[in-house]
C-alpha cells in the first residue's frame, strides 16, 4: 500500500514540484494551500508524513503543527518544515513542538525524498518496537493473571454453589453474609482486572517520551491535603482509622494529580491487606532536595529482599508475589509511576516486623 504524503504548502508551483516528485517516487500525495485547510486534510486522510512550509498566511506551520498535537490520531505524525534560510528562530521553535525535520528552500528534491523515506521508516520501526513491547507485556499478564484471580474466583464458586444447594436451609443472617463475601470476591477481582488494564497502560506511555514529557508538565496542588483525604477514605473503609498516624508537610509537585492518587492509594491497600488491625499505620512527609518524599509505615507481615527485588522488573514477575493478593502489581504500578514522573520508590522491611515504602516525587519549580 503506498504511503500517504500531505504537503501543506501556500505557494502553488512549489507545491505541485513537491506533489509530483513524491508521486513519481511512489507515495500518495495529498495537498493543502494553506494551514487551515491542511489540518482539516491531515484529520481526514491520516497521512503517514506531513511536509509544510513555515511561512504561510492566516495560520504559519508552526500553528498547524501545535494544532495537530492535540489530536490522538495525528500528533506521532512525522512533521517535515520547508523553510527560508533565515528562519533559524522558526526551525528551533518547530524543533522544540516536536518537528521531526526540516528542510531549507531552495532545496534538491533528492535530499526531500531521502529526508521523506527516512522519517517514514523511523516512524514505522518505533511503532514496531511499541507492539513488540505490548505484545511482551500482553503475553506476560495472560501467563500471570490466572495464578491471581484463582482465590477470589474459588471463593466466589464455593459460595454460591453452597447457597444453590442449601437455600433452603440458610438463615436470613448467614446468606447475607455469604453474599458478602461473594461481593467482595467480585470487587477485588474486579480491582485486579483494573490494575492490569492501568499497568499495561503505563507501560505504553513509558516507551513513549512525548506522553512522558506532557504528563511531567502537570501538576498536584496541596498534595498533603489531598493524601489525607485519601487516607481517611480508604481507612474507613478497611475498617483502620484508629491506626492511622499522620504527619504531612505542604507541598505542591511536578506530577499529574490522577497518578498521584493512584501511587498513594496503592501504597495504602497493600498496608491495609499485609498488617493486622490494631497495628499503626504511619503516613509522613517532608521536602529536601527539591523532592517531595512520602513515607508509609506498616507493622505486617514485612518482605523479603527477594521479593523487594522482584518488584523490579517490568514485565517478568516472580510468582509468589503474584499470589500475595496482588502486593507485587500494585507495588509495580507505583514504580512505573514514578518513573514517569521522573520520580522514584524505595523499600525498606524486615519479615514479620515492618515494611516501609518511601516515594519521592519533583515539587514544582515555584516550590524550590
Amino acid at each position: 500500500m503506498k504511503k500517504k504524503v500531505l504537503v501543506i504548502e501556500d505557494e502553488e508551483e512549489i507545491r505541485k514540484d513537491i506533489a509530483k516528485i513524491l508521486s513519481i517516487n511512489g507515495f500518495k500525495v495529498f495537498q493543502a494551500n494553506n494551514g487551515k485547510e491542511g489540518i482539516n486534510v491531515a484529520l481526514t486522510v491520516i497521512p503517514n508524513l506531513i511536509i509544510c512550509d513555515i511561512m504561510m498566511p492566516e495560520m504559519d506551520g508552526l500553528s498547524v503543527l501545535q494544532e495537530l498535537k492535540k489530536y490522538p490520531s495525528t500528533e506521532l505524525i512525522p512533521f517535515i518544515f520547508l523553510t527560508a534560510k533565515s528562519s533559524r528562530q522558526d526551525i528551533r521553535e518547530g524543533m522544540n513542538l516536536g518537528a521531526d525535520d526540516y528542510i531549507t528552500k531552495p532545496f534538491d528534491f533528492d535530499e526531500l525524498i531521502a529526508a521523506v523515506h527516512k522519517r517514514i521508516e523511523k516512524a514505522e520501526a518505533t511503532e514496531k518496537k511499541f507492539n513488540s513491547k505490548y505484545e511482551m507485556l500482553a503475553n506476560s499478564l495472560r501467563s500471570y493473571m490466572p495464578h491471581e484471580v484463582r482465590t477470589p474466583l474459588n471463593i466466589i464458586l464455593g459460595l454460591s454453589d453452597f447457597l444453590r444447594k442449601h437455600y433452603d436451609q440458610t438463615s436470613y443472617n448467614e446468606a447475607r453474609s455469604i453474599l458478602q463475601n461473594i461481593n467482595e470476591s467480585a470487587k477485588r477481582i474486579q480491582r485486579l482486572f483494573e490494575n492490569y488494564l492501568f499497568f499495561s497502560k503505563l507501560q505504553l506511555i513509558i516507551s513513549n517520551p512525548d506522553e512522558v514529557a506532557k504528563l511531567r508538565q502537570k501538576k498536584t496542588p496541596l498534595a498533603d491535603f489531598l493524601i489525607r483525604d485519601i487516607v481517611v477514605y480508604s481507612a474507613g473503609n478497611a475498617g483502620r482509622s484508629n491506626d492511622i498516624e499522620l504527619d504531612l508537610e505542604e507541598a505542591n509537585l511536578a506530577v499529574p494529580e490522577d497518578l498521584f492518587m493512584k501511587t498513594i492509594e496503592e501504597i495504602l491497600d497493600n498496608a491495609y491487606k499485609f498488617s493486622e488491625r490494631g497495628k499503626p499505620i504511619k503516613i509522613n512527609s517532608n521536602i529536601s532536595n527539591d523532592y517531595y518524599f512520602i513515607h508509609i509505615t506498616d507493622f505486617g507481615r514485612g518482605m523479603t529482599l527477594e521479593q523487594i527485588s522482584s518488584i523490579a522488573p517490568y514485565i517478568q514477575f516472580e510468582r509468589d508475589i503474584y499470589e500475595q493478593q496482588g502486593s507485587g502489581l500494585g507495588l509495580a504500578i507505583v514504580k512505573a509511576i514514578a518513573k514517569i514522573v521522573g520520580g522514584e520508590i524505595l523499600i525498606k522491611s524486615q519479615p514479620n516486623v515492618y515494611t516501609t515504602v518511601t516515594i519521592k516525587f519533583p515539587i514544582l519549580k515555584s516550590e524550590k
